[in-house]
């Protein structure tokens, strides 16, 4: 009985194994001879792949793109499963190089360490990069080690000593990148910013080769033209720890990218969009489909008051002028300078300019020696810089006595080149001017006319006026700017200064501790081409949806003060800035309306090759048209020796301001007579 039962659970269990079998060749047989094509496509591997949005566009006022977008493959190694031990990693580093260099694609080399036939040699004008490679957060060596120290410190470290020169240089320069961008949990490192779909799937489809080696779609900002006010549009980078810390329950992660300057940063909440997630699967034979999981939402379109034209014209007037001016002056020291344009029944500003300047195309390979520069490109003169302004503070001194009742239309004041009123202190003037009334000290700049009347209102009534023109004070423009001084008895006392009359009639001149930017004395003169009225600045006209379809926000015109001042006080003080405008400058002659200017000049002192040296920086405001302004321009040249040789840039920027006017009236009157 037992043999029967045994012999019988020997037959069921033949039985199920030939069954199994037969069901595995049958499949098999389905597989490879009935139907390979559609199994062979079965076979697949997926990976998720974030998409970063794309970020909002920034556009001149009327509509040019400044800034745009263009995607990019980038190649990253993700940490969390790129191997760990050095011989994995080096076999992949060496692969991949291997494979861009075969394609001639371009992998972010960084290592501040080149061979030069056939001898290694540190980087030129890279020494902060080498100074980090020997410090103590990377090799830890002394500050007078060798190239050949540092390359076998690399070398040992990352096991690099079986390669041949050049490959462990490569992988090393992997490496050194890899630490100083902080590749760590939830940081990828970025090998390659811009690859070729073609490049991309052949690792994609070697991708057992490549463990921890992945696909980033991104997109990159594209300029017009980088030229174009980079000063003012800014650049965006990778977040740096502190700004992850800052951002990261606004939803940024530690690989985002964020605005660092200009509107890039200014306008980082709208133009930032939402990031996707895309499905990528790969079929035995290489096909690629791709889904989105996550759709990524695009950032709004920020449209700027900037005029491409007018920032363009205003650019290379400001540099035209200031070589000029190097060239006719011999300054054996670079010059800089800024301007600043404004539309008077606004204060939109038209275009900022800041000289010398940088661009932003190249930026990223030009950073060290752009920061090293010690004429400082990347610093804004225009928004950041603060000058004494000198006499461009008269009209403002000039309305002060005016409405104190300290001068009028007919007081007239003797300059005798000398101001005599006090013994001790007797500055002068810059000629003998006679009897000036308040339009003939204007015209002749009269330092005599406004001691005086500086001497009668006092330092604390004068501050005040200073303040209802915004002076001493910020703009309100949305990016960032200094303050400035306004010299005082408070300002002084804070220094262990005694305050002395002598510097109350030099801040009538503009001199002294006054500190004023660019900006806020191009919103000064517009708020005396207005009779009082000041605006908020403003670089952001409004904000749009993506498409442009829907608007999100729009800047509406901000009054900040109001100065009440007579009609016929406003009269005499433009009066005497017209005639500066129209008979001091043959440089306005071809500008085709009347010009209102107010030049100024300042003494400074600088270092040059050692020795301290006296020099003189040039400064207009001006508005135009006279009966009507439309714009006001603030030129500043640090070295230009005076005030006046500077108005060549601003006539430049006004003759193709009111010529660009004509030409659009007239295309507008065209088309209504064609109608």
């Amino acid at each position: 009985m037992h043999t029967k039962v045994s012999r019988k659970r020997y037959i069921i269990v033949v039985s199920l194994i030939v069954i199994v079998f037969f069901a595995f060749a049958v499949n098999l047989f389905n597989i490879q001879i009935i139907n390979p094509q559609q199994h062979r496509n079965t076979a697949v591997s997926s990976v998720k792949v974030t998409v970063e949005a794309i970020r909002g566009d920034i556009l001149d006022r009327n509509g040019y793109p400044l800034v745009t977008n263009r995607q990019v493959n980038k190649i990253v190694f993700n940490y969390e499963s790129f191997p760990t031990s050095y011989d994995e990693r080096n076999k992949i580093i060496l692969e991949l190089i291997r494979l861009f260099d075969k394609n001639d694609v371009e992998w972010n080399d960084n290592l501040p360490i080149e061979i030069k036939k056939g001898k290694l040699v540190f980087s030129e004008d890279r020494e902060n990069e080498v100074s980090y490679l020997k410090s103590e957060a990377f090799l830890d060596l002394n500050y007078y080690a060798t190239v050949e120290n540092c390359f076998d410190a690399l070398a040992e470290r990352y096991n690099l000593e079986e390669m041949t020169m050049k490959q462990a240089r490569n992988v090393a320069s992997v490496y050194y990148s890899m630490v100083k961008n902080g590749f760590n949990t939830g940081r990828n490192y970025e090998f390659a910013s811009d690859v070729s779909s073609e490049l991309v799937s052949a690792i994609m489809e070697r991708s057992d080769l490549f463990p921890g080696v992945d696909l980033q779609i991104a997109t990159e900002r594209e300029y017009a033209d980088g030229t174009i006010a980079p000063h003012i549009l800014g650049r965006v980078g990778a977040i740096s720890e502190s700004e992850y810390e800052a951002y990261k329950e606004q939803g940024y992660t530690i690989n985002d990218v964020i605005g660092k300057s200009g509107i890039e940063a200014a306008m980082e909440s709208e133009l930032r969009g939402a990031n996707g997630v895309k499905l990528i699967t790969t079929d035995a034979d290489g096909n690629r489909t791709e889904e989105y999981l996550v759709e990524p939402v695009a950032g709004n379109t920020v449209i700027s008051t900037i005029d491409y034209g007018v920032q363009k014209v205003a650019q290379e007037a400001l540099e035209k002028g200031v070589k000029s001016l190097q060239t006719s002056t011999s300054r054996d020291y670079p010059m800089s300078g800024a301007v600043v344009v404004m539309d008077t029944r606004n204060n939109e500003c038209l275009a900022v300019a800041s000289y010398p300047t940088f661009n932003n195309d190249t930026y990223a390979e030009d950073s060290e020696k752009l920061n090293s520069d010690e004429t400082k490109p990347l610093w804004n003169r225009a928004l950041r810089s603060t000058y004494t302004p000198g006499s461009t503070i008269k009209p403002a001194v000039a309305m002060a006595g005016l409405e104190e009742g300290i001068v009028t239309s007919s007081t007239k004041i003797k300059c005798k080149g000398i101001y005599t009123y006090y013994e001790d202190y007797q500055p002068g003037c810059t000629g003998q001017h006679g009897y000036q009334d308040v339009i003939d000290a204007l015209y002749n700049s009269c330092n005599i006319f406004f001691y005086e009347t500086s001497r009668l209102l006092g330092i604390e009534k004068l501050n005040s006026y200073f303040t209802m023109f915004g002076l001493g004070e910020k703009t309100g423009i949305e990016l960032t700017e200094s303050a400035g001084t306004v010299d005082s008895v408070a300002l002084r006392t804070s220094k262990g200064e005694l305050w002395t009359p002598g510097l109350t009639i030099q801040a009538g001149i503009g001199h002294g501790d006054n500190q004023f930017t660019p900006i806020q004395l191009c919103s000064y003169v517009s708020t005396i081409a207005n009779k009082g009225v000041r605006y908020k600045a403003s670089i952001i006209k409004s904000v749009k949806s993506a498409d442009l379809s829907q608007t999100v926000s729009e800047n509406t015109t901000q009054v900040l003060s109001k100065a009440d001042f007579k009609q016929a006080h406003w009269d005499l003080v433009h009066q005497g800035m017209l005639l500066v405008g129209t008979q001091s400058y043959a440089d306005f002659s071809d500008v085709p309306v009347q010009v209102a200017a107010k030049t100024g000049t300042t003494t400074i002192e600088k270092y040059v090759n050692g020795k301290m040296i006296e020099t003189y920086n040039g400064f207009l405001i001006t508005f135009a048209p006279y009966e009507n302004p439309e714009i006001a321009i603030c030129v500043a040249v640090e070295g230009a020796g005076s005030g006046g040789s500077t108005a060549p840039i601003a006539s430049a920027i006004m003759e193709y301001y009111f010529a660009e006017k004509d030409m659009t009236e007239n295309e507008q009157q065209e088309n209504i007579l064609l109608q």
